[in-house]
């Protein structure tokens, strides 16, 4: 018996110019922001690392992955910290700067709206862009952010 999920309980994540979308589940969880460890020789997206729960973590920038421009760190500033989606990782999380407190979504079919991907041209990082309540949503392709972000994180 095969069942159809309708509704995908999702996380609205706030950046500073625009909104993420994703899963619940890929949130571990999100904390205060906390001056990072200097990373040397990394691409410009690697932000630094952050020790969390015994684990040391690469913080990266979802707008620089996302082809966009990074803002500074500011007022609000959190971490959200994000479960690996791909088994069998060197990788189990990874972290982001976010603006503010996610806030819970319901997505379905009826809440994404229209996809404005076959419109515009995005990076590989981005699954999708749909317009929600009249505001550009990125819904990032979590599974090749964490492959090119555990490369990279290997290499160091």
């Amino acid at each position: 018996m095969n069942t159809v999920v309708e509704t995908v309980r999702s996380l609205w994540l706030p950046l500073a110019e625009l909104r993420l979308l994703v899963p619940n589940v890929a949130i571990a969880e999100v904390i205060n922001y906390q001056p990072l460890d200097m990373v040397h020789d990394g691409p410009e997206w690697l932000l630094g690392r952050l020790r969390w729960r015994n684990h040391e973590l690469p913080v990266v920038s979802m707008e620089r992955l996302l082809g966009l421009n990074a803002p500074q760190s500011g007022r609000g500033a959190r971490i959200s910290v994000f479960n690996t989606v791909k088994p069998n990782t060197t990788l189990p999380f990874f972290a982001a700067v976010t603006v503010g407190i996610p806030r819970l979504f319901n997505a379905d079919a009826d809440a994404l709206g229209v996809s404005l991907r076959r419109d515009r041209k995005f990076p590989a990082t981005v699954a999708d862009c749909v317009m929600i309540d009249s505001q550009e949503v990125l819904i990032p392709d979590l599974e090749a952010i964490q492959a090119l972000v555990e490369q990279v994180w290997r290499n160091l």
